[in-house]
């Protein structure tokens, strides 16, 4: 009964606007998934294979309630780069695989952690690829029959050895539909029966009665073949299965950087908030199943979900709508497709790859941080020039230094001999000449661990010089302490105890001292009093008058 009554409130409340939504953003997403397929190397129908399987599966089991998955451009570049080094088996096990790490992060509540890469770094692949979809699309415009290539290098060398075969006709044809496609938007807005109308469904519908009426000669996508896919088992050699693993985690982390990106995106659109990690999950049961029906690696695509939200979806059914849509076009137009002209698409891609190469990112990048710039610049020249996994490597470590440079920055020990002697710490120790005579003390600021040693270094250095036999290091502003932290810790505790010098921690907070606990040597130096703890530096100040000092000291 509550079923019933849940999918009765649904057809009244949601189902006419979820058609409309799902039936536009299918509209749009036909002439992509098609385009995309073409620029992954792939045979086109396993494009719309792609964003019928993909878009049911992830608008059903994902976190995110608009967000609408198919093939994308920025997983083109990574399916031809595989597709290159591995052929079509190695394509369908690396998507596969990808699926599964996509689940096993869901799995690990990862999904958060992915959000935490650098935006230099997301911009420099996400305008790299855009870059590359650019170069890659220019033999489709200009009406060439060249094969897709692995490197930029290869496709220009292609495009000039061809110059003297270029039509004029597909140049026309590419250049119509991106004025069609900036221009038609404001026209259409302005006529109330077809605003609601992809420019893009008009650009194709177009250049298809041109091709089908006036017989142009110009490279065609060909028939699509009319049927479901057929189920493709996968070759699960051990050996290729090894090869492809880099390949897959590439796949899997662009596919979830680019998800969660859209969710986000759609969040801030609907003011609504998606699960994560369950988007990760429903992302990567799509990746593991779509190879079974010829299907390539996916991922949320930002610009159709906008679609989707644009026209009134209200729940995740305008998603499989929207596939089921897909489905009816592949099995009763599929030689429709015969007369789609390449050209067109190259017009399509060429806008989208233009929209990935992010000026604005770049110019924002530059005037903030010249180490952010060096970044995004490298990452996108790698993008552009190398292989894509390599990129995304580099890419991650570049990200790793990043954050370690800037984690080092953080750190700074300070003497009080900075501050005020008046006042606080500085006004008990200045009253007292025997604490002035005597005492050292030391503020860290930052994370203890390995990137901040060569500070501590200098600063013991200094002391080392300075000698005074009892060392205060107040540790109210660590927040953590790794390995190497504690190692140097221990180390400077025993030489300062060679040097009849003491030692006390003061303000140490709770996590640290856990840490500090957990190992032995450690916690034997406590307990034998060569490291004193000290629940403030007032404390430790206090204890040491009343120990070694001849006057009075209030506590």
């Amino acid at each position: 009964m509550d079923i019933q009554k849940k999918v009765s409130n649904y057809l009244k409340e949601s189902f006419t606007s979820d058609l409309k939504a799902g039936f536009i953003t299918a509209i749009v997403a036909l002439p992509l998934a098609i385009a995309f397929a073409i620029a992954s190397g792939v045979e086109p129908q396993m494009g719309l294979y792609t964003a019928v399987i993909a878009g049911m599966l992830v608008s059903a089991t994902g976190g995110s309630r608009y967000s609408i998955t198919g093939p994308t451009g920025a997983m083109t570049v990574i399916i031809l780069s595989t597709l290159h080094s591995f052929g079509l088996e190695g394509l369908l096990l690396a998507g596969f695989l990808a699926g599964a790490f996509q689940i096993l992060f869901g799995i690990l509540k990862l999904g958060k952690v992915v959000k935490y890469i650098p935006l230099p770094v997301i911009s420099g692949f996400t305008s790299g690829i855009g870059a590359i979809i650019l170069i890659g699309q220019i033999p489709n415009a200009l009406g060439l029959v060249i094969p897709s290539k692995e490197h930029v290098w290869e496709t220009l060398y292609a495009i000039i050895s061809s110059a003297n075969l270029i039509s004029s006709t597909a140049v026309i044809i590419c250049f119509a539909t991106i004025l069609l496609l900036l221009f038609l938007p404001g026209l259409m807005a302005r006529i109330k029966y077809i605003n609601s109308l992809p420019p893009s469904i008009i650009a194709l519908i177009l250049s298809v009665l041109m091709v089908y009426y006036f017989g142009i000669e110009i490279p065609l996508v060909g028939s699509i073949p009319a049927g479901l896919p057929q189920i493709h088992m996968l070759n699960f050699n051990l050996e290729l299965l090894m090869t492809v693993l880099p390949a897959a985690l590439t796949i899997a982390l662009l596919g979830a950087i680019e998800g969660l990106l859209c969710a986000v995106v759609c969040d801030g659109m609907t003011n609504s908030r998606h699960d994560s990690n369950r988007e990760l999950v429903g992302q990567g049961i799509a990746n593991m199943a779509l190879p079974f029906f010829s299907g390539i690696p996916c991922t949320a695509a930002i610009a159709r979900s906008a679609v989707n939200i644009r026209e009134g979806a209200k729940t995740q059914m305008s998603g499989i709508i929207h596939a089921l849509i897909l489905l009816m076009i592949l099995l009763f137009l599929g030689p429709v497709a015969a007369f789609i002209p390449k050209a067109y698409l190259a017009g399509v891609l060429i806008l989208v790859s233009l929209r990935m190469i992010n000026v604005t990112e770049f110019k924002t990048t530059m005037n903030i941080s010249k180490m952010d710039t060096a970044v995004l610049i490298v990452t996108f020249l790698l993008t552009v020039l190398t292989d894509l996994v390599f990129a995304v490597q580099m890419g991650m470590f570049l990200s790793i230094i990043l954050l370690f440079i800037r984690l080092t920055n953080v750190i700074d020990i300070h003497t009080m001999e900075n501050y005020d002697k008046t006042k606080g710490i500085n006004a008990t120790i200045f009253a007292d000449p025997y604490l002035e005579k005597n005492v050292s003390v030391y503020t860290i600021n930052g994370p203890f661990f390995f990137g901040a040693m060569n500070v501590f270094e200098s600063k013991i250095n200094e002391h080392m010089t300075i000698s005074k036999p009892h060392i205060i290091l107040r540790m109210r502003y660590v927040p953590f302490i790794d390995t190497t932290g504690i190692e140097r810790l221990k180390s400077f505790i025993k030489a300062s105890r060679k040097q009849h010098q003491r030692v006390y921690l003061t303000s140490v907070q709770p996590e640290v001292m856990k840490r500090m606990e957990s190992d032995l040597e450690l916690t034997e130096l406590m307990e034998k009093q060569h490291v004193h703890i000290c629940d403030s530096t007032q404390d430790a100040l206090f204890f040491l008058k009343k120990k070694y000092g001849n006057s009075n000291i209030k506590h």
